[in-house]
């Protein structure tokens, strides 16, 4: 059983892509709501403990998004 002290890290940049989409509705003269949604995906990463345990971890994230305009 790895030791839950024990810690990974990793740094640099990584390559994915993200897609979405989302709609905007005018319910009055200067007022919008909207509702967007995105996914990320930026692949999979091996990491190795300091005490040699592997393991992938997959790097993605969904997001939705509410908002209120008002247009001046």
């Amino acid at each position: 059983m790895p030791d839950p002290d024990s810690s990974a890290s990793r740094s640099g940049g990584r390559f994915g892509y993200t897609i979405g989409g989302g709609v905007e509705w005018a319910f009055a003269d200067k007022w919008t709501t909207k509702l967007e949604y995105q996914y990320f995906d930026f692949g999979k990463v091996r990491l190795t403990d300091i005490e040699g345990n592997d393991a992938r971890v997959k790097i993605d994230a969904h997001t939705i998004k509410i908002g209120l305009n008002y247009k001046f």
